[in-house]
């Protein structure tokens, strides 16, 4: 965790005022709703987590989610309501407690000084009844070091308690690992719904399915069809419902795809990363919840992502899933192979990818075949597999067989569909996943 160090020299001791003057100068007072910065919190959450491993304090974590109590109450009104939300924390917190707005509608609380879980009930309930009229309150609480000793385990964990709040009808909720699930809600933008959908990638050698790629889709409720819409292209989207809605699309795919493992009909899938949330603390540890609740093997799960966005937000999500035996694909994203040289420190990498549409810039087939060669024996150095993205048509298919890719996604191999025509792809297209060997993975 990157740590934020902060140190105010005075004369004398600050008085209250005078200390949030400067926090406020040094832009760690969010204006609007007067509480901690996000990342002032999250700061803190990481040094309490420390002192606690020295043998410091225990403490508290709470997650506040917040939703309408009446449909009237939307855009600007909510956004007033929230700010009026913020200031009721304000008023309840202690001088030694870091109130903290998350997201568009959630808030976070650190509780320093070991309190008890009856008390933290009651707080619960003194956040929630003086809004009770305007806004439905649900709280999950988590207990360092009861469940856990790391800061971003602390916060996923709390997220998690959230939600069995919700799904229980309480309003504050001690984290309870035995029916712990994945935060997977999110809400869907006016008249569209996020849903699963996936794409399918060929092997070229066997002819058959190689994986499954997650990809997420917005369904048009008034043609009922599927228009592909990137996460990573939502640049307005915030970073918290973005990871949002990247974990209900993974929850959702992997519910579809279990008895599909089931029966062998698909092995492997993947999720593409967006760039945005490659530094994402909470993405990593949500993930691999996933996979263990779904009990889908970390070693036929791959996370694709862009090496420019790697080199730009660094490789901690990327490591902390691989270490776990999760599969990683680079792809170049139109931006050359001297990037993939580059990251050569997140060995392993289990495929590369590259953009086959981009190849359609090059005027000679002698320039094509001389980047995809280069492509092919760059990953040989890794004993990696070469995936071929974009490809349209037939011709560029079997051209790319020929010169030894060892997959392809796009039109040519098939679009993306939503999970009920899975089985009906897979019925219409001989080979299995079960006769396609594994990349190897070096350790």
């Amino acid at each position: 965790m990157n740590q934020l160090r902060i140190v105010v020299m005075e004369s004398g001791p600050l008085l209250a005022e005078e200390h949030d003057a400067t926090m406020r100068q040094l832009g760690l007072i969010d204006a609007r709703t007067g509480l901690p910065h996000r990342d002032l919190l999250l700061d803190r959450l990481g040094q309490a987590a420390a002192g606690v491993a020295r043998g410091g304090a225990a403490f508290a974590l709470m997650y506040i989610g917040t939703s309408p109590a009446t449909p009237a109450l939307h855009g600007s009104a909510m956004e007033e309501v929230m700010e009026q939300f913020a200031g009721h924390l304000y008023r309840l917190s202690r001088r030694s407690d870091s109130f903290s707005r998350m997201g568009a509608s959630e808030f976070a609380a650190l509780l320093p000084g070991n309190p008890s879980v009856a008390g933290l009930m009651a707080m619960g309930q003194k956040i929630a009844t003086e809004f009770a009229d305007r806004v439905q309150v649900h709280i999950g609480v988590v207990l360092c070091p009861r469940h856990a000793g790391n800061a971003d385990t602390l916060l996923m964990q709390a997220r998690i308690a959230l939600e069995q709040a919700r799904l229980t009808q309480v309003t504050t909720a001690l984290f309870e690992p035995r029916t712990a699930q994945t935060p997977s809600s999110f809400t869907p933008i006016a008249d569209t719904a996020m849903r699963s959908a996936f794409q399918p990638v060929l092997d070229l050698r066997s002819g058959g399915l190689y994986r499954l790629q997650i990809s997420t889709t917005r369904l048009s409720q008034a043609r009922n069809d599927f228009a592909p819409t990137g996460l990573g292209a939502a640049s307005q989207t915030s970073r918290q419902d973005l990871t949002d809605h990247l974990i209900a699309a993974t929850d959702t795919a992997l519910r579809h795809a279990r008895p599909w493992r089931q029966q062998g009909l698909v092995q492997r899938l993947s999720l593409p990363l967006p760039g945005r949330l490659l530094d994402e603390r909470t993405l990593a540890p949500a993930l691999l919840g996933l996979l263990d609740r779904h009990r889908w093997p970390a070693r036929h799960f791959m996370v694709e992502a862009q090496t420019a966005a790697i080199a730009q937000r660094g490789g901690d999500v990327i490591e902390a899933l691989t270490r776990a035996g999760v599969a990683l694909a680079l792809h170049d994203g139109r931006s050359g192979l001297n990037l993939h040289v580059a990251l050569a420190g997140l060995d392993p990498v289990a495929e590369f990818r590259f953009d086959a549409a981009a190849l359609g810039l090059l005027p000679r087939l002698e320039q094509r075949t001389a980047v995809v060669r280069a492509a092919l024996a760059l990953a040989r150095g890794w004993n990696a597999r070469v995936v071929a993205d974009g490809v349209d048509d037939l011709d560029t298919l079997a051209w790319l067989g020929e010169l030894g890719c060892d997959g392809a996604q796009g039109a040519a191999c098939g679009k993306v569909m939503p999970a009920e025509q899975v089985l009906a792809w897979c019925a219409g297209h001989p080979g299995s996943t079960r006769t396609t060997p594994a990349p190897p993975v070096r350790r």
